[in-house]
């Protein structure tokens, strides 16, 4: 009896292998999304917060506040934000890179301008704490890009932030893990291959 129902579990594993590697590769991605999501999280927590702190009145604030008039209304908005606020949020904060390649693109072949000093740019500005993001930047409209980019980060941390460590902000991060083009190609490569074996 226990020979016969081992004879049928593999070949029930044989006719099904597919269907049940699919389901550990799902399993074990989801898993790995919601681990990296709540990793994020409660990292994106103190980042919002430090950008509230870079923006609050302070008696060396002339110092690094420039800016803070861009993503002031992010700071004085309250609420819990909706789950397509949050998710888009996490996509902003964690899917995106600063420089972007559009804005690497577009300047990779602008001239530089002679008089341009990009210490100079920051100093007294908010972006002064983020020197690396502007590493070969040698044109005031350039800076100027890489500068709209750490605001919509920054709006983004502040959305975390206001979502706090919940549920809905752990899903809306594993959702933006998931969807992921990287991962989403890498999903498609596996299924297809698993589709020709």
């Amino acid at each position: 009896m226990g020979g016969h129902l081992a004879l049928t579990g593999i070949n029930l594993l044989r006719q099904h292998w597919r269907f049940l590697a699919v389901v550990c590769l799902v399993g074990t991605g989801v898993y790995l999304a919601v681990t990296l999501s709540d990793t994020q999280g409660r990292f994106d927590l103190p980042r919002g917060y430090a950008v509230r702190m870079t923006c609050e009145n302070d008696p060396e604030s002339a110092l690094w506040s420039g800016g803070c008039d861009r993503v002031a209304a992010d700071i004085a908005h309250t609420g819990v934000p909706s789950f397509g606020e949050l998710y888009l949020a996490f996509v902003r904060a964690h899917h995106s890179a600063i420089p972007s390649p559009a804005t690497t693109r577009r300047f990779a072949r602008a001239p530089c301008d002679p008089g341009f000093d990009v210490k100079a740019a920051l100093k007294g500005t908010r972006y002064v704490l983020s020197p690396d993001l502007f590493a070969g930047v040698c044109n005031l409209a350039h800076a100027r890009a890489i500068m709209d980019e750490i605001d919509v980060r920054d709006r983004a941390y502040l959305v975390i932030e206001r979502g706090g460590l919940s549920y809905a902000a752990l899903a809306a991060g594993t959702l933006a893990n998931l969807t992921e083009p990287l991962v989403l190609f890498g999903a498609a490569a596996v299924g297809l291959a698993l589709w020709l074996l």
